[in-house]
């Protein structure tokens, strides 16, 4: 330790001596001197010789505002309209608040509610001072009173919310005074008027037109203008016959309903009925005046949307045939209740004298399920099996049998819907028949349908290709197998019957062309044809894959040309029913189509349940339908006897008794005739064994 103590006082020693000793002399450093030769001295440049210095590199652009802190003061600074303005952010004041306070303590309070002016008052309490913001809503409360505090704490001042909807920013043009109020007054500050995304959207008034899709939600129109406490909302979730929720609104001692398949979509529709017994102008999707020029609505497009009463009487109608089946339903055995296809037939009396009420007098006069048709094995030469059990195609055969019925009661003096023209029998002026089916009918109507999104079927012209070849065509169900394909060849539309005993497989028309043909022919088919003029179809409402532009090119439009209707028969024309979506769809079946079906007709104990793979009553003795060829054969011999009392046809087949209709069966070969012509295709006709048969 000693011998430390003395080296460290020397170290000590030598710092004190004076710099100009030896030691400290010998340590400095001597900068040599450059010499040039003289002969050398011209050879060197001079500053003309030298190439001028490159410039300087450009400043980069301002993309980001410069920060400076200086006693807790931040300075931005940015390019704005060529002027640089101080002290100027592009960024919500809430968000710098939060990053640089993040102790800070928001309160909200609503302080004023006179009529339908609320005002909300937001309190910031930083660092034991108090910044206030009052707006219409909170969240632009809460803004002001951000802006109020980095105005006053950090010295800047916030346009965020001040921009077009392009973006753009626009010039402003004085700086507003947000520093805070007075704690002891306690003073509110003037709000600023935010120009934000929304402000080119049309302002509510009575008279403007309020929809559930067009950016602005009834239920925040409704809060705006009345408050929230003045709505409350229940729900209500429905199981039957779909699964759906209605919302009851509860609004200045009213209560308003709105049902749909989610809980957001009926509260909005509550509310938006409440906006409308408010005085507001309330209308559908389909309704609202486009006022873009890009997007012009076709006239096709006005012609087929749908009003709000036509889509109340849809819903109507079907709900009345959801609610049928499941009353039917508890008549037959459990496996012959699952159904992927329903078909319902309403009468409707117009008693208010004006077309499709929902508060007119609807009855179901027939009811009918199934998706199958007939094995070629189990061809009936007696007209005893049904060959197609698809739904909408076996519905017609039952309005045949309520006809006869009213037939009966009109010659018995009863109370019928049918009344006497010209010798014949016709619907009378105040009914009207009207088809319901749970999804669109197989074939052309369906193939090219879109997928279903969303609860409200579009009823627009939606198909981008009208003029496809394979739009129209003719189209054939196959035995034991699912689906249409079309007939590409004339040959297969011929169909022999011991080819079908050899293995052939039988082919149906599609639906879809049936339901076209019917539109031409009539509900009543041949054998009415007789006593009756045709009846048609008044609307015909799809739950499911509702197209209107494939749906009405499948049911009327292919055969809406002059060829056809300027050579019917009179009586008989190209019938344009109205075409209607649900607003609420009974959601898709995914399960395995079952091989049983029913059908049920105005005056019936209770369904009958056939099979379809024979066509036949589900019973022991396989017996025949009511709704089969046999059965409304005799129902027919039994009227023209009564009627005419002659027993004219009781010894001839059925066939002749078809054929014997001269008008029906002129108007059926024209239809036959103008598809082919048209390039639709062929119609394929069953063997002509399975008609000649008689019942003596």
């Amino acid at each position: 330790m000693a011998k430390k103590r003395a080296r460290v006082q020397q170290f000590a020693d030598e710092d004190e001596e004076d710099d100009t000793s030896p030691s400290l002399q010998s340590r400095k450093f001597k900068i040599p001197k450059i010499k040039h030769d003289a002969q050398n001295v011209s050879d060197l440049p001079t500053n003309e010789d030298l190439p001028p210095p490159p410039p300087p590199p450009p400043a980069p652009p301002l993309q980001k505002p410069l920060v400076s802190l200086k006693d807790e003061k931040v300075r931005y600074w940015t390019e704005r309209g060529g002027v640089r303005v101080h002290g100027l952010v592009h960024k919500n004041p809430v968000s710098i608040v939060n990053e640089k306070y993040p102790c800070a303590e928001w309160n909200d309070t609503k302080i004023s509610e006179k009529g339908t002016n609320i005002k909300f008052t937001v309190s910031l309490h930083v660092n034991d001072e108090y910044y206030y913001g009052t707006a219409s809503n909170k969240k632009e409360a809460r803004r002001l009173a951000a802006a109020s505090c980095i105005s006053k704490r950090l010295g800047l001042i916030s346009d965020f919310g001040q921009h077009n909807n392009h973006g753009n920013q626009q010039q402003p043009t004085t700086t507003p005074d947000l520093s805070s109020p007075d704690e002891k007054t306690q003073a509110v500050p003037e709000p600023l008027t935010p120009t934000n995304n929304h402000s080119k959207k049309r302002p509510v008034t009575p008279k403007t037109p309020i929809s559930v899709s067009d950016g602005r939600s009834p239920v925040m129109i409704l809060n705006e203008v009345y408050g929230p406490s003045k709505c409350h909302y229940e729900f209500i979730e429905n199981t039957h016959p779909v699964h759906s929720f209605t919302a009851k609104l509860t609004f200045l001692g009213s209560v308003f309903e709105g049902t749909s398949a989610n809980k957001k979509k009926a509260k909005q529709v509550s509310a938006l009925n409440a906006l409308a017994a408010q005085g507001y102008e309330v209308c559908h999707d389909e309704d609202i005046p486009v006022e873009s020029p890009k997007t012009p609505r076709t006239p096709s497009a006005e012609v087929n949307s749908v009003d709000r009463e036509l889509q109340a009487f849809a819903d109507k109608v079907a709900l009345l045939a959801q609610n049928k089946f499941a009353e039917l339903s508890a008549h037959v055995e459990e496996h012959q209740r699952k159904k992927k296809v329903l078909a319902a037939a309403i009468l409707y009396n117009n008693v208010n004298g004006k077309s499709f009420r929902p508060d007119g007098d609807m009855e179901i006069i027939a009811l009918t399920t199934g998706t199958k048709v007939l094995g070629g094995e189990y061809l009936s030469v007696e007209g005893k099996a049904i060959n197609d059990s698809h739904a909408e195609i076996q519905i017609r055969r039952c309005i045949i049998r309520f006809l006869y019925g009213q037939l009966k009661a009109f010659r018995d003096k009863r109370s019928s819907v049918l009344e006497m023209k010209d010798g014949k029998y016709k619907l009378k002026k105040e009914f009207s028949l009207h088809l319901y089916i749970n999804t669109a009918p197989c074939g052309d109507a369906r193939i090219f349908s879109p997928k279903q999104e969303g609860d409200q079927a579009q009823v627009i012209d939606d198909d981008t290709h009208p003029n496809r070849i394979n739009r129209g065509q003719l189209r054939t169900k196959i035995e034991s197998g699912e689906g249409t394909i079309p007939i590409l060849n004339p040959s297969e539309a011929l169909l022999t019957w011991d080819g079908i005993l050899a293995g052939q497989r039988l082919r149906t028309m599609s639906c879809s062309d049936k339901l076209c043909r019917t539109n031409v022919l009539g509900l009543q088919g041949s054998l009415l044809s007789h006593f009756m003029l045709p009846v048609y179809y008044s609307s015909i409402i799809v739950g499911r894959l509702f197209s209107h532009s494939h749906l009405s090119r499948a049911i009327y439009k292919r055969l809406q040309v002059e060829s056809v209707e300027s050579l019917l028969p009179p009586g008989f024309k190209v019938n344009v029913p109205l075409l209607l979506p649900v607003t609420v769809a009974e959601p898709r079946s995914v399960s395995k189509a079952s091989g049983f079906c029913f059908n049920w007709t105005y005056g019936d104990t209770a369904p009958e349940a056939t099979k379809t793979v024979d066509g036949k009553v589900n019973d022991n003795n396989a017996s025949q339908s009511r709704i089969c060829k046999n059965s409304l054969f005799k129902l027919f011999l039994a009227e023209y006897q009564m009627s005419s009392g002659s027993d004219e046809f009781a010894t001839k087949m059925y066939c002749e008794a078809k054929d014997a209709a001269k008008d029906y069966l002129e108007a059926k070969m024209l239809v036959m005739d103008q598809f082919k012509k048209l390039g639709y295709g062929c119609w394929v006709k069953k063997p002509v064994e399975q008609n000649m048969f008689s019942l003596n």
